[in-house]
């Protein structure tokens, strides 16, 4: 092996170690807290916008009444999970009679594993997203998961698009509306991995003739869920008296949604080979 892909073995060994063994960053490598610091920003901005946007497209479709009393909230979960595992192995071969012949193999596993979570969680009313119109486009998109369309505006103007075909009556249903809510929960999940196994074959023995030496993965688990319910001003207490907050149904509907997601991220981390 020349000294230029022994060097490179024993970089790129040194990078997949490194991973689970300290708190992941939520930018993706090679950038730094900067990076991280926009990417959050860029996500919650498009995260905004999408819900302006569509409930701009959907008041031009049709205007209803009952969500001029309804507020939504957004609640934002960003998971890194990065491990690595160490697998060195080696067969020992001495130098034995033709008639005998030994061996001696060894191996050894270590693993580590690191876990990250991040939420974010905002509360706007209908009234205040709508006077704020629509987003400028500038302000919106990017290549990272939740920086792409989220088609919320789908979901709303289909419901919107039922009504209107007769499919369903909001007229006929108004006030179950006002004890009812609608969510829109979108999920990205996204794995890289690597390995790298260098071996060297000696005279009396080899050192990683086989499986894996060291392997390392990043796991992006993000949840976005959106959540309209009608807003109770009357349970506002302290400094908030008087303004308006998510009423008792489509607070607990936020609430078991973010159980939900974090059931699913703990059983997902259980079965982690």
């Amino acid at each position: 092996m020349s000294t230029n892909r022994f060097a490179v073995s024993i970089f790129l060994s040194l990078l997949l170690a490194g991973c689970g063994t300290y708190v992941p960053d939520i930018q993706e490598f090679p950038g730094d807290s900067a990076d991280g610091q926009r990417l959050v920003t860029a996500i919650v901005r498009n995260v905004k916008c999408e819900v302006q946007d569509a409930l701009d497209d959907l008041y031009r479709i049709d205007s209803h009444p009952f969500l001029d009393g309804w507020g939504v909230q957004i609640a934002l979960n960003l998971t890194m999970i990065e491990k690595s595992i160490a697998n060195p192995t080696a067969i020992w071969m001495p130098v034995s009679p033709i008639t005998s012949v030994f061996t001696l193999g060894a191996g050894a596993t270590l693993s580590s594993e690191a876990t990250r979570t991040e939420k974010l969680s905002s509360y706007y009313t209908v009234r205040q997203l709508r006077r704020l119109g629509r987003c400028n486009p500038e302000a919106r998109g990017g290549p990272f998961l939740l920086q792409s369309n989220l088609k919320l505006n789908e979901w709303l103007v289909d419901a919107v698009t039922a009504g209107n075909t007769g499919g369903v009556d909001y007229q006929a249903a108004a006030s179950a509306f006002k004890d009812g809510v609608l969510s829109h929960e979108v999920k990205f999940d996204v794995t890289t991995s690597g390995d790298i196994t260098p071996s060297w074959k000696l005279v009396t023995g080899s050192i990683n003739p086989s499986g894996t030496f060291l392997a390392a993965s990043r796991d992006r688990s993000h949840d976005l869920t959106i959540t309209f319910g009608p807003t109770d001003a009357s349970a506002a207490t302290g400094p908030h008296k008087g303004k308006p907050v998510p009423s008792r149904a489509a607070a607990d509907a936020a609430l078991a949604s973010d159980i939900g997601v974090s059931v699913g991220n703990a059983i997902k981390r259980a079965l982690r080979p």
